[in-house]
């Protein structure tokens, strides 16, 4: 018993601390990452000697519609992905822009960019081969053109709206959708600009099958086959968010509810008159991966939901607890929201995954009425080392296949990629500095 009040009886840090380590842990070795965080949610919320309480407060937070909500959208934008593959869309678009594009450069980072528009597990493996295509003769190094795949494929998720990881920043970072793109936006630019400097600028300037490729004239029916569903999608999303809070609807569910109108919408242009497609695209539903994602934001929300449980009759939670021990102790803050979405992105590999286990905790070491400014520095900044932990991370699916499709080390890319992601570091301090500035001096 004296034991069980010595473990109670910890500082709330510390039983974060260690549940957010043993969620890591358990992940490393090779305990799925959904399992991982959902049942260290359910340690945690024991953990604060709240009781079999603790069953009900979790029911009752996934009953709120913006959980709910949330798990509709991921599914339906995996959908979406698996449609416009199975309707050619994709494949369409991929070989107007070959016979278009005469500056190889451009195409080569182009396509990895353009599949980065549909996020899929392991979707690296989709534009591998189509960089390969570009270089038939071999004549650039496959270090290279790991990092030139690899890069390029993930210039889009800072912001792009159907990443599951974007999905659940915007979540829980609690910035308007709108605001959220205005501000994140501006890294796949610094993404571009700087992939090319460090990259794509090592292709040599001649290659032989230029001789035979580009300057035909662009197919705009062909390039909208994909990106016209796509735009249409992020365009409803956009002023549904801004316009639904105008007429009453919760700030909560409103960028949930526009982006499930978008993709219905999105959806219903892509399969008109094609059913076949539509049954061929159903079978995403057999595939696991599906599940192991949408386990993930289970257990995302599990442990969002333990670490606002009560504790005690003045409704402290473990979050205003760890808040008030950091200050009490003069640990600056700012070092734990670098630290815990870094080194998340590092051990999972996934956007979705340094997301889920560090954002719940990072805007609630915030405070509960953070000022604008305040949001937008925090954002930047905890996105941003995650983004980089991720690409960094050695078991990150996209880099881990990559690399064994082109035949190469798995490390030998790395040299290719510390410029571009020195640029977004560089980046994300001036931004989010300047925010901090500007919530400190209204």
């Amino acid at each position: 018993m004296q034991i069980i009040d010595f473990l109670i009886g910890l500082p709330a840090f510390v039983k974060v601390s260690l549940s957010f380590a043993g969620i890591l842990a358990a992940y490393r070795c090779g305990i799925p990452l959904g399992w991982s965080i959902l049942i260290h949610s359910l340690l945690l919320s024991l953990w604060t000697g709240a009781g079999t309480q603790v069953f009900l407060w979790q029911a009752h937070g996934f009953a709120r519609p913006e959980n709910y909500l949330l798990l509709a959208a991921i599914v339906l934008l995996l959908f979406l992905t698996e449609a416009l593959n199975a309707t050619g869309r994709m494949e369409r678009t991929v070989n107007a822009l070959k016979r278009y594009l005469s500056n190889h450069r451009m195409l080569i980072g182009g396509l990895p960019a353009l599949i980065g528009l549909l996020p899929m597990p392991g979707g690296a493996l989709v534009s591998a081969p189509l960089v390969g295509s570009v270089d038939s003769n071999n004549e650039i190094a496959p270090p290279l053109k790991v990092a030139i795949n690899y890069w390029f494929r993930h210039i889009w998720e800072y912001w792009w709206p159907l990443y599951p990881g974007v999905i659940v920043a915007i979540r829980y970072c609690g910035l308007p959708l709108g605001i959220y793109f205005v501000v994140m936006t501006p890294f796949t630019a610094v993404a571009v600009l700087s992939g090319y400097f460090f990259i794509l600028r090592r292709v040599p300037n001649q290659m032989s099958w230029k001789k035979n490729g580009g300057g035909e004239r662009l197919e705009l029916r062909a390039v909208s086959a994909t990106l016209g569903p796509i735009g249409i999608l992020v365009g409803i999303s956009v002023l549904g968010s801004i316009f639904l809070p105008r007429i009453g609807a919760p700030a909560k569910t409103a960028n949930l509810v526009a982006m499930l109108a978008g993709l219905c919408v999105s959806l219903s242009i892509v399969f008109g008159g094609n059913l076949k497609a539509l049954r061929t695209s159903l079978r995403l539903f057999r595939n696991p991966q599906i599940y192991s994602v949408m386990f993930v934001v289970v257990g995302v929300l599990a442990f969002s939901e333990a670490l606002k449980l009560p504790v005690d009759a003045a409704g402290a939670t473990l979050v205003s607890l760890m808040r008030d021990e950091f200050i009490s102790n003069g640990v600056p803050i700012i070092i734990v929201i670098m630290l815990l979405p870094f080194i998340s992105g590092v051990v999972t590999g996934l956007a979705v995954g340094f997301v889920g286990a560090s954002f719940p905790l990072v805007f609630a070491l915030i405070g509960d009425s953070p000022s604008l400014n305040t949001l937008i520095a925090t954002t930047v900044f905890a996105y941003t080392f995650g983004y980089i932990g991720m690409i960094l991370s050695p078991i990150h699916l996209c880099f881990v296949v990559t690399n064994e499709y082109f035949k190469t080390r798995l490390f030998h890319a790395y040299p290719y990629l510390l410029g571009p992601i020195l640029s977004i570091l560089i980046a994300a301090l001036i931004m989010s500095g300047t925010f901090y500035f500007l919530s400190l001096n209204p």
